[in-house]
């Protein structure tokens, strides 16, 4: 009779439990809740839930919950968590040469980046990465077309920049960057920037607008220059084991949802960068806006540092293909 009644009990329970078992995926960065980086998410949750009706949903997790950006690329890869939007530069210890979106100069504005990035070499890029470490792109969000702000004087030319400390995040390609424009890169972690700007601990720095506009540089900044000398994003990551282990269907949500939010993110980021060059003109400070001829100048005289990493990051051909796919 017991082995009775534990079967009867076990069928209950089996008609009870939801056909489909919802599968929670945990999505963290280290952005803030308004950020782009986190609106963007909360777009991708939000169509992941609809396009799967709900068998699959995400947990959007801000402000370094999970940890910093490379220790969650780490734990996404190794499955203890499952997606993390990470900066495309703090990927390249992943897979070198996912490091070719940290060349100077390859793209005229966001818009030409989106095209680039949302193309079929893109997407080449994308899948060698993804045979190489086993993390699949869903979609991208930008950091915002590229400024030059100081504290020391106009930029108008690249002779402007000699002898300029600009803060530098530790990036090759970037040092090199600007040691070719006669300036001395300068170590500074992002979290202490602001105070090393208030305190002249260094010149100036790189960022844009939208950044400039949403932790208030403004308040210890006199200049801005648009440069667009660089234009990074952040890449979503999910582990692909994972993915793999969804059904097709939602496979395809999980695309489709991606496709979406990183279109949403971009839009959100190039509106960002348009408010911030608002403020900064608002509060005082002086905006150079580079004409095309003046942006040549500093444009060829960035890529003069492509020989040195070109190897590393797949090879000029690829260089070629990628910004060809941005015109």
């Amino acid at each position: 009779m017991r082995k009775i009644f534990a079967v009867a009990l076990s069928a209950i329970f089996l008609a009870a439990a939801p056909a489909g078992a919802e599968t929670v995926l945990k999505l963290g960065h280290v952005s803030s809740a308004d950020n782009v980086y986190h609106k963007g998410a909360v777009r991708f949750a939000e169509q992941v839930k609809e396009l799967t009706g709900g068998s699959v949903t995400v947990d959007t997790l801000c402000c370094a919950q999970l940890g910093n950006d490379v220790s969650q690329a780490k734990t996404v890869q190794l499955g203890a968590q499952d997606l993390a939007i990470v900066s495309s530069n703090n990927l390249a210890q992943f897979d070198k040469r996912i490091d070719i979106f940290s060349l100077p100069a390859l793209f005229q504005d966001i818009p030409s980046a989106q095209k680039a990035v949302f193309g079929k070499v893109g997407d080449e890029i994308f899948e060698n990465f993804r045979k190489a470490t086993g993390l699949r792109v869903v979609y991208t969000t930008a950091w915002g077309s590229r400024s030059l702000i100081n504290n020391r004087n106009s930029i108008k030319e690249i002779s402007d920049l000699d002898g300029m400390l600009i803060r530098s995040p530790g990036s090759p390609v970037m040092n090199a960057t600007y040691k070719s424009f006669g300036a001395n890169p300068t170590p500074v972690a992002f979290a202490e920037l602001f105070t090393a700007l208030q305190q002249k601990t260094v010149d100036g720095a790189d960022m844009s607008p939208c950044d400039v506009l949403s932790l208030k540089y403004y308040e210890v900044q006199k200049h801005l220059t648009t440069s667009n000398l660089f234009t990074g994003f952040g890449m979503v990551v999910m582990n692909d084991r994972k993915f793999n282990s969804l059904t097709d269907k939602e496979q395809g949500a999980i695309m489709d949802a991606g496709r979406d939010a990183g279109a949403y993110s971009w839009g959100l980021t190039a509106k960002c960068d348009e408010d911030g060059l608002a403020k900064a003109k608002e509060v005082g400070m002086e905006v150079i806006e580079l004409s095309a001829e003046a942006r040549a100048k500093f444009f060829d005289k960035a890529r003069g540092v492509w020989p040195e990493f070109e190897e590393r990051v797949g090879g000029r051909d690829l260089i070629d293909r990628l910004t060809k796919s941005s015109m």
